[in-house]
């Protein structure tokens, strides 16, 4: 992945309002958990860090914002993968244990049970 000018990956693309899609794919690190992309991004908030944040809920009903210091875009595929940091918190500033680690399989929700900006039944795969 490549860095464009303002520090946002190259070939990412951006809605007309400066936003991310909604609903893009996001895998953690072992590609054992699946997170859809909530729309939005702002700047890392860590000091120094040129990286961006993106909102991901993840199939385990955790919300987060990724940094991409921690996180790869797959132009061809259209998908976000988690290359650093945690399973699925991308963190690469934090001490270990690197960030909020998913909650356990059997405290999952359905989903079916899944809602909210990502996995909207609107939001079909891009």
């Amino acid at each position: 992945m490549s860095i464009g000018d303002e520090g946002w990956p190259t070939g990412f693309a951006l809605t007309a309002a400066g936003t991310v899609a909604e609903g893009i794919p996001v895998f953690s690190r072992t590609q054992g958990i699946e997170g859809r992309t909530t729309g939005s991004r702002r700047a890392c908030a860590s000091i120094g860090c040129p990286g961006w944040f993106i909102g991901v809920r993840w199939e385990t009903g955790q919300m987060m914002y990724i940094c991409s210091e921690g996180w790869t875009y797959d132009v061809a595929n259209r998908t976000v993968h988690i290359i650093g940091g945690g399973e699925i918190s991308a963190r690469v500033v934090s001490p270990a244990p690197l960030g909020t680690p998913p909650l356990p399989r059997d405290q999952w929700p359905a989903r079916s049970e899944l809602t909210g900006k990502g996995w909207r039944r609107a939001a079909a795969n891009p």
